[in-house]
């Protein structure tokens, strides 16, 4: 193109070159006679050939500077249509933080005006169960009417939280929360002056500072209303009025800018023959760009992925957990793969099938060998192109019609020790699985999570749990039982506690040692297990004492319960070494709620009572707890021996 413009610019009269071809060769000059001129004939004289070179010479340089502006006009369109871009860009650009803003603001109207909704309703469901309260007298409206007066409350503090940039609206919501305390404060002096009598009225002052108390909670209500009602109203203008001129700006810069853009092209157009082999250059340089953007992209999500993923592991809180989040990133992330999780056994001589995904074409084995897969062996990923004619791991079976199959897999390792493995199956070009490191670094992360869960599960189970028995410890005992108790009052239910004490066990470990004395203990421990349901509670309270908590159980089946697990005692065989078979006999104590006591404490003590009565009276029994059970107007004496 530099070329061809200073060909334009020679003037005429001057000998230069022409592209053609893209080769260069000599053109022509007609103002040359001298080279045009027959042979004979001579040059005219020097006097009178200079007027007419000097007139040609100043035509070629008003020709070149004709060109030289022919070729700048293009530059000054796209200069013209690169301003008007810019200029609406940078307006389009202002008009959208605009409108952004103002759609946040809208937003946030509508925020507050579900909270002020929200808090209405509250307000009503209180006002509901206190009245409900004061006409039935449950207690069931009364425990609605705290827990939602405390909702009610925390609405009102987020109220004032979502309106704390606008100092008018914060002083109402601040209002609005006095007038809910105090409205709740009137609602509970009503129940109380209930409560010191069924037919005693509530005075009329208060009646008439309740309903002074809904107008004023009402009124306060309209007017952070009506407020944000205007300001939703000025927002949702000031929305629009941005989204108006944005559409009349691109309306008029757009038409414009591809009017200049087209003539500037037009004016090109003779141009882009020289241009081709830049273009290719330039069309090759752009396609290694996008490859290059895409891998870009590709790795940026594949990192947000990961990224998700680790912080969804961290929040699981089992290994069922971990693997459902698992399989769905992996069903996301590698859509056409199939793949299984393997986790090894604490025994650690074979591994189990623990989550699938997707379509593997392979048979897989469900419990498969340590040795089976060629990634345990080596402690590293093992890829494998060709299931059906390459090498693969024992446990992959083979593919059934399907051609081009290959995959991978991954050791799950944390702390040095292999605890799984992860393998991919897919169908596909040979070669190996797409996205392989990142199906690598989300094995780690998983890795990390089952072992840190695992190590959770292990505390906690060593938290809980006696050692020796496998039972649930006396600081689990404390806590079930409290909440047990509560669960058995909401719905009204007895509960029964029994305390075990095995007999002469004292006596026993000091005749035949300490190992005999825990066997003994381990035995009783597993058959205490055999005679619970799913929902009773067995602990070890101590040495060689027991509690046993029977949810939602009467005093009819509290004695079956207990019969049961003496006979069980007694028929429990502990074998020595030398052959001789040992016998161990139980002393059971019985308790009931609400007979004997309301709370763990006093049940635990009346047990113990009993259980010393078992004692006291022979042993190898169960004895019932002395109280009282109200039922009625008669007062029965429950003093049993079983």
């Amino acid at each position: 193109m530099a070329m061809g413009w200073l060909i334009g610019a020679l003037p005429e009269g001057r000998c230069g070159l022409r592209l053609k071809n893209e080769q260069a060769r000599p053109i022509e000059c007609p103002t040359n006679r001298d080279a045009m001129r027959p042979a004979g004939r001579s040059a005219p004289p020097s006097s009178t050939a200079w007027k007419p070179h000097a007139r040609r010479n100043r035509a070629g340089r008003r020709d070149s500077m004709t060109a030289t502006r022919r070729r700048l006009s293009p530059l000054r369109v796209f200069l013209a249509a690169t301003v008007i871009l810019m200029a609406l860009g940078l307006y389009v650009v202002a008009n959208a933080i605009q409108f952004a803003s103002d759609y946040r603001s809208v937003t946030h109207t509508y925020t507050v005006l579900q909270h002020l909704d929200r808090i209405e309703s509250l307000k009503h469901q209180a006002v509901a169960e206190s009245r409900g309260y004061l006409l039935a007298g449950r207690a069931e409206n009364r425990d609605s009417f705290w827990r939602i007066g405390g909702a009610l409350q925390r609405e009102a503090d987020l109220l004032a939280e979502q309106v704390s940039d606008n100092p008018e609206q914060l002083g109402r919501a601040l209002e609005l929360r006095r007038s809910l305390d105090a409205r709740l404060r009137l609602s509970e002096q009503a129940m109380q002056s209930w409560r010191r009598g069924v037919d005693a009225p509530v005075d009329a002052p208060l009646l008439a500072a309740i309903r002074n108390g809904d107008r004023d909670i009402a009124t306060r209500l309209d007017k952070l209303r009506a407020a944000e009602n205007a300001l939703l109203s000025t927002r949702s203008r000031r929305a629009e009025r941005s989204a108006w001129l944005t559409l009349l700006a691109a309306g008029i810069g757009i038409p414009l800018s591809l009017l200049l853009i087209g003539h500037a092209q037009r004016l090109l157009a003779r141009e882009n023959r020289v241009r081709q082999q830049a273009e290719a250059a330039a069309s090759e340089s752009n396609a290694e760009l996008n490859a290059t953007v895409q891998q870009l992209a590709r790795l940026s999500d594949s990192m947000a992925a990961l990224s998700q993923y680790s912080g969804m592991l961290q929040g699981a809180s089992d290994a069922q957990e971990l693997y459902e989040i698992t399989a769905s990133t992996f069903r996301q992330l590698l859509p056409g793969m199939g793949g299984l999780l393997y986790v090894i056994r604490a025994s650690r001589d074979h591994a189990e099938l623990v989550a699938q995904w997707g379509s593997p074409v392979a048979p897989n084995d469900p419990a498969p060998a340590l040795q089976a897969c060629w990634s345990v062996r080596k402690h590293a990923p093992f890829a494998m192109e060709d299931l059906r004619h390459g090498l693969r791991c024992s446990h992959i079976g083979r593919p059934h019609g399907a051609e081009d199959v290959h995959g991978l897999c991954v050791p799950l390792s944390a702390h040095g020790e292999v605890v799984g493995w992860l393998s991919l199956q897919g169908e596909g070009a040979r070669g190996r699985i797409p996205d392989e490191s990142l199906a690598i670094r989300l094995c780690e992360q998983l890795s990390l999570a089952l072992a840190n869960v695992r190590l959770r599960e292990s505390l906690r189970h060593q938290a809980v749990r006696d050692p020796l028995t496998g039972l649930f410890n006396r600081r689990y005992l404390e806590e079930s039982l409290a909440r047990e108790i509560a669960r058995c009052q909401r719905r009204e239910q007895p509960l029964a506690v029994l305390m075990l004490d095995i007999d002469h066990f004292k006596a026993f470990n000091d005749r035949h040692g300490h190992a005999m004395g825990d066997a003994a203990l381990s035995a009783f421990a597993r058959m205490l297990k055999t005679r619970c349901r799913p929902e009773d509670i067995a602990c070890r309270y101590g040495g060689e004492e027991f509690t046993l908590i029977l949810p939602e159980s009467d005093l009819a089946t509290a004695l079956e319960r207990a019969e049961d697990i003496r006979a069980g005692a007694a028929m429990l065989r502990i074998g020595e070494s030398d052959g001789a078979m040992l016998r161990i006999t139980v002393s059971i104590g019985v308790a009931l709620m609400p007979e004997h006591g309301d709370v763990g404490l006093e049940l635990m003590r009346a047990g113990d009572r009993a259980l010393y009565r078992a004692k006291h009276e022979g042993r190898d029994r169960v004895a019932v707890a002395a109280g009282r059970v109200v039922e009625g107007a008669a007062v029965l004496e429950l003093d049993r021996m079983v």
